[in-house]
């Protein structure tokens, strides 16, 4: 265990000084634990509508089959899932609630943080898990799990959860994770860095010599069910940003980020 941490420790040190890239995943909703195998341990919901005591409670029979080993050598150094983000939706297809659950690891040294999410549907006037995934996005340094920024409309019937991830160490570098939810279905993902920055000398003296942005939205298009992603890069070395970078990207059975807005560090 000791050997597999300082492996991921020197892989982020290492990665500091490479590419901060853009990322796509496939169809990657992989479900580590069969649904129809935990949906009959699941306390089950009569009621209109949902809290986070009841999200927490159905989640609780799954967490419970998923070891906690210590991500050091102190036993107490288990991951914690003490904050968690509910939100409703309803489409064509039914009524839902997305629950985005934080696992913070130790906050110092290599430990590792992340963001799972579950969506729950009601079925004939109940409410029960609809789909799921482990490690869906968020994450950085010092056990930053990331956190749920918004669910953003992407097409006319589809959604993207937004989980945002980063940390702060020789310079900062943040991200977002974006994954696709089509008829309360989770499916691809995609992400891209959203802030890189690097200085030199400390305290007063302290200056940036590297500052990148990456910002976004999602347009409409006519005749299509899918919008379009616009993606903008700036240099904000100083105080007015600089765009120095756009691009359309059309919705091909999932959104291909180009290279060139990835972050040099």
């Amino acid at each position: 265990m000791k050997q597999l941490l300082y492996f991921l420790f020197l892989a982020g040190i290492i990665g500091c000084k490479s590419k901060v890239k853009s990322h796509v995943q496939e169809l990657d909703s992989a479900k580590i634990i069969s649904l129809d195998r935990i949906a009959p341990q699941m306390p089950v919901f009569d009621k209109d509508s949902l809290n986070s005591t009841d999200a927490g409670l159905m989640v609780k029979s799954i967490y419970d089959t998923v070891a906690n080993e210590p991500q050091t050598d102190i036993k107490e150094d288990t991951v914690t899932r003490d904050d968690a983000k509910l939100q409703y939706f309803e489409d064509q297809s039914g009524q839902y609630y997305i629950y985005v659950v934080e696992n913070r690891g130790p906050m110092y040294g290599p430990s590792l943080g992340w963001c799972d999410v579950f969506i729950f549907k009601r079925l004939n006037g109940v409410w029960k898990l609809n789909d799921l995934r482990f490690h869906a996005g968020g994450g950085g340094m010092y056990g930053n799990p990331g956190k749920f920024e918004k669910l953003e409309q992407i097409g006319d019937e589809n959604r993207a959860i937004v989980i945002s991830g980063g940390q702060s160490h020789m310079g900062n570098n943040f991200n977002v994770t974006l994954i696709e939810v089509s008829k309360g279905k989770l499916g691809r993902s995609f992400g891209f860095p959203t802030h890189h920055d690097y200085g030199e000398n400390s305290g007063d003296d302290y200056k940036l010599t590297i500052c990148d942005e990456n910002e976004y939205h999602f347009r409409k298009v006519a005749g299509s069910k899918h919008y379009d992603l616009i993606l903008e890069r700036f240099n904000c070395l100083d105080e007015s940003s600089i765009k120095v970078d756009s691009a359309v990207i059309a919705y091909q059975n999932g959104y291909r980020i180009p290279d060139r807005f990835s972050f040099d560090e």
